[in-house]
């Protein structure tokens, strides 16, 4: 059967996926940045006591805005939640649509996903390169004219780990033109350390800024698809009415809301995180390779022209990295943080690959 398809959908590339994701037991998966524990015992339970309720719709949302907004210092209007904060990055392409503004600024590298949901929603993303891997937002707001309507910033930004500072962050805002809203992806926001990083949703009030979060990192429930925005209230009514109808499942809304209760369960991830960054700085270091440090939790690394057969010898062995190869950045891997056990077999056969 063929069916005519319009040009600018068959342009839209595929999303750059891990080569496995899922469950199967005798990997060791540092491909994806997913939190390498069990999830807390109270979201568990959680679950557990609601598995039954399945038959109904999800419950409404406003229990779980009315948590995080306490979190934050906000109003219930201020929190947009979503299937994932991918559904947001969407939801604000269809929420923000204007007839003039039809460019958005993407900064490179950073999540693919920007630069793909931008076609799909009929934008021209404009690619900014940053060929020495550090964000400047002096240059993103020289690129910024009367045609942009969004501009993503990634921070912590994935692949690099690498964060802007408060102070720009906060100059970048007092210069931006009208018309323009940005997107600050933060999913991994609470594994920095500095000091300096951004306080953004003290901005969410004076300025145009949507702020993402997401419970799939270090309160790891990546599987049930859950995050949040955070806006301006009439930013967010906006984005809301571009939502689909129950896109957060039930489970999902029941899990979050206890995982913002367990403090102890987020900070022996975050311990655990530092734990192992260390580690790989350490081991990096001694095999004499090239890497930036991280306010996420993996790390970028330079292991040479071989990196992608170096990411497919490991996969022989049962364990996932990603080569950097979709992302422009050919002899770079990226490695997530795991256990100590998953870090330390990753380091034997690093060791043993690299003689």
């Amino acid at each position: 059967m063929r069916l005519t398809v319009d040009e600018s959908i068959k342009r839209i590339p595929f999303y750059p996926k891990a080569a496995l994701y899922g469950s199967e037991e005798g990997w060791t998966r540092l491909a994806s940045n997913e939190n390498p524990h069990p999830p807390s015992s109270k979201v568990v339970n959680s679950i557990l006591e609601s598995v039954f309720s399945i038959t109904r719709y999800p419950e409404s949302e406003l229990e779980l805005k009315a948590l995080l907004a306490a979190k934050y210092g906000l109003e219930p209007g201020n929190i947009v939640i979503g299937n994932g904060s991918n559904e947001l990055i969407e939801t604000a392409f269809k929420g923000m649509r204007h007839p003039m503004r039809t460019r958005v600024l993407v900064h490179e590298p950073s999540f693919a996903f920007y630069t793909i949901a931008a076609q799909i929603y009929g934008y021209e993303a404009r690619q900014i390169r940053f060929p020495d891997l550090t964000l400047d937002l002096d240059i993103i707001l020289e690129q910024i004219d009367e045609s942009v309507r969004i501009v993503f910033l990634n921070n912590p930004n994935n692949p690099t780990g690498t964060i802007f500072e408060d102070a720009t962050f906060k100059s970048f805002l007092d210069r931006l033109p009208p018309e323009v809203l940005v997107v600050v992806d933060e999913a991994y926001a609470e594994f920095a350390t500095s000091k300096k990083f951004p306080k953004s949703m003290t901005y969410v009030r004076d300025y145009p800024v949507l702020v993402l979060r997401t419970f799939s990192k270090a309160y790891g429930l990546a599987g049930l698809r859950i995050g949040y925005g955070v806006a301006d209230a009439t930013i967010a009514s906006f984005i809301e009415r571009t939502k689909q109808p129950f896109s957060v499942n039930m489970l999902a809304l029941i899990a979050a809301k206890e995982a913002l209760s367990d403090d102890k369960y987020v900070a022996k991830v975050l311990e655990s995180n530092i734990q192992g960054r260390d580690f790989f700085y350490g081991l990096f270091a001694e095999l004499g390779l090239a890497f930036i440090p991280t306010e996420a939790n993996f790390v970028l690394v330079r292991v040479g022209p071989d990196a992608e057969g170096l990411t497919k010898k490991l996969f022989e062995k049962k364990i996932l990295v990603r080569w950097m190869g979709a992302y422009e950045l050919p002899e770079y891997i990226r490695v997530t943080v795991g256990t100590m056990e998953e870090n330390r077999l990753f380091a034997r056969s690093l060791r043993s690959l690299l003689k």
